[in-house]
């Protein structure tokens, strides 16, 4: 009898330990949810493939990530921001990094913040919630983490922001 309590005990936590998938992964980011709102005149493409659009205003862009935190080596770059946005209505993140990897950072700031907006091209709608998840993976001597983006449970986007070795 008790061999086979334990048996049962057993069973019932690895099916305990199963996986959901269809759990949504991470914590919450509400995004902005009107694309063709005022605030959108002047606006920054922070990405666009054929599957979504992410746009955010030219005047976050400008307040935000990177110029706000890395001002020095971006002021003429933020100037020539400002500059282009007197002239035109859109602009392309990409004009106003030094390298490319500088664009996977902006673009997983304004997601994090929630400050953006994302058009899902084949379902022709608006994405008003994704999901973050942060994470670390390795051991004490050898570890990365970084944050994963989810849109409707599916792996959207991952930046890698620490490596130790």
């Amino acid at each position: 009898m008790r061999k086979f309590i334990f048996l049962l005990i057993i069973t019932a936590s690895f099916y305990g330990c199963k996986k959901d998938p269809t759990l949504i992964k991470g914590d919450p980011i509400n995004l902005i949810a009107d694309g063709n709102s005022s605030i959108f005149i002047k606006s920054v493409i922070l990405f666009d493939d054929n599957n979504y659009l992410i746009k955010t205003p030219l005047d976050t862009f400008i307040l935000g990530y990177p110029f706000n935190i890395l001002a020095g080596y971006y002021n003429n770059l933020k100037t020539k921001a400002i500059n282009d946005g007197i002239q035109k209505n859109v602009l392309v993140v990409s004009d106003y990094m030094p390298t490319k990897g500088d664009t996977i950072y902006t673009l997983a700031y304004y997601l994090e913040k929630g400050s953006c907006y994302m058009f899902d091209k084949n379902a022709k709608q608006c994405i008003k919630t994704i999901y973050i998840e942060k994470y670390v993976e390795g051991g004490p001597m050898s570890s990365m983490g970084g944050r994963r983006f989810y849109i409707k449970n599916k792996l959207f986007f991952e930046t890698v922001d620490m490596i130790s070795k």
